[in-house]
């Protein structure tokens, strides 16, 4: 049986990576049962307990915005669909702050519940907290 922690897919975060912080977008946070981690690690060494389904974007732009001194982001598609994992919830290491780019597209459907799914394209907001400050700087 999984049971759902999260059910909106509103929470954005950055996860520890070898090649660095990767920012995607929390689908859904679950519990598998202990047989099911059993047969998908084959180890005895401890496995995860919670896993998170979650959204890639690609890595940050190289520089800041000149205008607004954020990092742009961009959601990772593939054949035109988006890019997704499973991946342990103790990965994750905080949750930024994101703006919508507006560019040239019109933003009337957009709302607090569809700008996630309906914008492609992002920036990071650094300065809402010292952590995330350092982390970009």
């Amino acid at each position: 049986m999984v049971s759902t922690i999260s059910h909106r897919p509103s929470i954005e975060l950055i996860l520890s990576r070898p090649s660095g912080p990767r920012i995607a977008q929390v689908r859904v946070i679950f519990q598998p049962s202990s047989n099911d981690m059993q047969d998908v690690f084959h180890s005895s060494e401890a496995h995860p307990t919670h896993l998170a389904y979650v959204e890639w974007f690609l890595p940050l732009s190289a520089l800041p915005d000149a205008n607004n001194r954020m990092y742009k982001v961009t959601r990772l598609h593939k054949n035109g669909r988006r890019c997704g994992a499973v991946i342990p919830v103790n990965s994750i290491l905080c949750s930024v702050h994101l703006f919508p780019h507006f560019g040239q597209v019109t933003a009337q459907q957009w709302d607090s519940f569809s700008v996630l799914d309906l914008c492609h394209t992002f920036f990071v907001n650094p300065f809402n907290d010292r952590h995330n400050y350092l982390l970009f700087a």
